[in-house]
């Protein structure tokens, strides 16, 4: 009998070795040795999360609140090390999505199956 949870720290530590994870892990690395760019990144995160606070609790954020977004997002897209960063991250997304939809595949073919 296959112990699943034995086959998902099998999963965990492919994924740490997967060449997108590693290319996320340096290019936070490289981040960490230029304050400027990890500076400019955590205020990016911090602005994103809290837009996403105030959409989730109904409130729009102001037209000024919006265009210094904008520009934040123009000068996070000029930072060559932090532009590496987020596609390293948008990478990795998509293995990680890959793994979800093969994750799921078996239930979803047993919901499908059932549920007609």
């Amino acid at each position: 009998m296959v112990n699943i949870y034995d086959k998902a720290n099998e999963l965990e530590r492919a994924l740490r070795e997967d060449e997108t994870y590693k290319a996320v892990e340096a290019a936070f690395e490289t981040l960490e040795q230029h304050p400027e760019s990890k500076d400019l990144y955590k205020q990016f995160i911090d602005t994103q999360a809290q837009f996403m606070q105030g959409m989730q609790m109904g409130e729009q954020p102001s037209e000024e609140q919006l265009q210094a977004f904008q520009e934040l997002q123009k000068k996070l897209m000029a930072d060559e090390k932090v532009t590496a960063l987020v596609q390293a991250q948008q990478r990795l997304q998509i293995t990680i999505e890959d793994l979800n939809k093969t994750i799921y595949k078996p239930l979803e073919e047993l919901f499908n199956k059932y549920e007609k």
